[in-house]
């Protein structure tokens, strides 16, 4: 037997000292909305039956009751055992008794009602009754359902989709197998077939306009009705079982037409409702499609008259600046927002006097464009960015006239600097080379030496007695030794050039495994760690031995921080802004010490600074030297009580 999930009754518990009052219950059975028996089925009895029973079986209670349980639902048994061993209530379907002899297919739901097992309470449902409640609940759950997707086509950006789609929702919605959209020409007075669903061949594919009149109301043709329309011909020239009609837009002003069909279903009697409803849409969707292309065309228009301006003031390596006649600025390319160091809707609205500034024959000539005398060219001219800083520029001033009318002023500003800037860094370059070559030298060279003095101060502390006054003369001499050795190692590796060997390097593993080595000393030292990822992808090109020396680097100044007060170390990994296309991601070190001073943290990066007397000064530079030949960037913020060193990276190509 097939045993069924979705009919339940609740488990009662009745917890009884005495044999309770049967009359009570028989009341309460009388409340059910199904038909329910009271079984004793250790004894094969029917205790009692509701009213409900009654009219299912056509027993009289009494003879319900007489009866044995196992007469009236032969199926008992093996659910009744089923029920006692799992204490759960058992759902299946049986053949009921009833006095017609025929029996009556029934969904049972059977609970014990008391911990001793002895009663069991039978819900009884008739199964075609409980099929058509499903059904219809099936039915309501589909059409509450296409009701929604019809709601959501309003949020297609496809409009001929979204017309498609409400049209198979509404055959759903109607039963009707074909639909059909008339929409109103532009061109010609008519309505002309455009969307259909189904087969629609004997549609005529457009409608006069002297039909109209006889569309603006909603009409249901059924044969034998007369035909007032070319529409309803059709139907009836196709033997339809129906064919309704309803209008889109408003009576007075009609965007198009909507017809269901059926060749041989009936016309369902909630038609108009669901009709009104599928033609709201309908209409909403058309007029949001119209607007939409009317928007199109004119944008369409209004970039084509734009494009070729706007593609020669962006692309522009001048400065452009669009005047009014009154001098004020109307527009600033980003050319001139790199060059003048201000943002265009800073400086939209301003006066040009209070944006270009420096050039004492700027000003007459401006006025002179205002009576339009142009000037091509006011020569090479010094003037200011935002920043007060000077450069060297050359400035052309044209009149932009229409009929003799003065309708702006356009003023081209060329930035002469970056010739001047090259030139200095090139030398300095230069410069910087020949300093490297020096040092390196240097350092090699002194290198020896000090090699030398460290051995001979190492024999004398050997050959002289542990308790010798001169031994302490010698530890400082060799701790200077080193010192300077270790100097001498930082110079030389700050003054070799780069040589890294670029690999994929996920920064999670390599970070992780510096912090289990650091691991001891921050444990003896007292201070707390954390290490936490937020970005999803940490995969960069790199060179995992000078990455290593970097994050050494920054970690190692933190704890030196933090030595002496304590404090906690946290090391985060999280995605940062793109640039220029390219994914990137950043390593914050954080520490909780006392904090840099505004006046040493802007000298940090510079080599040889330092306020460690143990430091060489050369730690942060060769940290950034090597990330910025990873193409990244170093920075430091920090404030009384925290300082945060951020190291930004790309990703590789997949980010992987």
């Amino acid at each position: 037997m097939k045993t069924h999930k979705s009919f339940q009754i609740p488990t009662i518990s009745i917890h009884r000292q005495n044999q309770p009052n049967l009359a009570e219950i028989e009341s309460l059975l009388d409340l059910f909305p199904q038909a329910a028996l009271l079984l004793d089925l250790p004894h094969n009895r029917v205790l009692l039956a509701n009213s409900k029973a009654t009219e299912l079986t056509a027993f009289t209670r009494a003879e319900l009751t007489a009866q044995a349980a196992s007469d009236l639902l032969p199926a008992l048994s093996g659910h009744h055992l089923q029920a006692e061993a799992s204490g759960n209530p058992q759902t299946f379907t049986a053949s009921l008794a009833t006095r017609s002899g025929s029996g009556v297919e029934v969904l049972v739901s059977l609970a014990r009602l008391d911990a001793q097992g002895v009663w069991e309470l039978a819900a009884l449902e008739p199964l075609i009754l409980h099929k058509q409640q499903k059904g219809e609940l099936h039915r309501h759950a589909q059409r509450l359902e296409d009701l929604n997707t019809l709601a959501l086509t309003g949020q297609d950006s496809d409009a001929e989709h979204a017309i498609q789609q409400a049209l198979m929702v509404g055959a759903d919605l109607t039963g009707a197998t074909l639909l059909a959209l008339y929409l109103v020409q532009a061109c010609e007075p008519a309505l002309k077939l455009a969307h259909t669903l189904g087969e629609p061949a004997t549609l005529p594919t457009q409608l006069p306009i002297s039909e109209i009149g006889t569309l603006r109301e909603p009409v249901a043709w059924v044969p034998g009705n007369r035909t007032t329309n070319s529409l309803q011909r059709a139907a009836r020239a196709a033997k339809w079982a129906y064919l309704v009609n309803a209008p889109l837009g408003e009576p007075e002003a009609l965007i198009g037409l909507l017809v269901i069909a059926s060749p041989d279903e009936a016309l369902p009697e909630d038609h108009l409702p669901v009709l009104k409803i599928l033609c709201s849409t309908l209409t909403s969707l058309i007029q949001h499609n119209i607007l939409r292309v009317h928007l199109l065309d004119a944008d369409e228009r209004k970039n084509r008259s734009l494009a070729i301006g706007d593609m020669l003031k962006e692309t522009s390596s001048e400065a452009v600046l669009l005047l009014s006649p009154d001098l004020t600025i109307e527009d600033f390319n980003p050319t001139a927002e790199a060059i003048f160091g201000y943002a265009a809707n800073e400086v939209c609205g301003q006066p040009v006097s209070n944006v270009v500034i420096g050039a004492n024959n700027l000003i007459p000539a401006l006025q002179a464009a205002q009576q339009g005398v142009p000037i091509s060219n006011l020569g090479e001219v010094r003037l200011h960015r935002r920043d007060g800083s000077a450069f060297p520029a050359h400035v052309r001033i044209l009149p932009l006239t229409t009929l003799e009318q003065l309708d702006g002023v356009l003023v081209l500003t060329r930035d002469l600097s970056e010739h001047e800037q090259f030139r200095v860094r090139n030398q300095q370059l230069e410069q910087r080379a020949l300093l490297g070559e020096v040092t390196a030298i240097f350092a090699h060279e002194v290198r020896n030496p000090i090699n030398n003095i460290s051995t001979g101060l190492q024999l004398m502390a050997i050959n002289l007695p542990p308790d010798d006054p001169n031994q302490e003369v010698i530890a400082r001499l060799s701790q200077d030794c080193n010192r300077l050795a270790h100097l001498m190692q930082s110079v030389l590796a700050f003054s070799r050039p780069p040589e890294n060997k670029m690999q994929r390097v996920e920064l999670r593993e390599l970070l992780a495994n510096l912090l289990e080595r650091w691991r001891p000393r921050l444990t003896h030292l007292n201070l707390k760690h954390e290490f936490k990822v937020y970005a999803k992808a940490s995969t960069i090109i790199g060179d995992p031995r000078a990455l290593e020396q970097v994050f050494n680097n920054l970690i190692g100044n933190a704890v030196e921080a933090m030595r002496d007060s304590g404090g906690r170390l946290a090391v985060f990994i999280r995605a940062a802004s793109s640039v220029a296309g390219r994914d990137q991601v950043e390593v914050s070190v954080v520490d909780n010490g006392p904090g840099i001073p505004d006046e040493i943290r802007e000298r940090i990066f510079e080599p040889f600074f330092t306020t460690n007397r143990n430091g060489t000064g050369l730690g942060l530079a060769i940290a950034k030297r090597i990330v910025n030949h990873h193409k990244g960037t170093i920075g430091v913020s920090s404030v009384p009580g925290g300082t945060v060193f951020q190291v930004i990276l790309p990703l590789s190509e997949n980010g992987k």
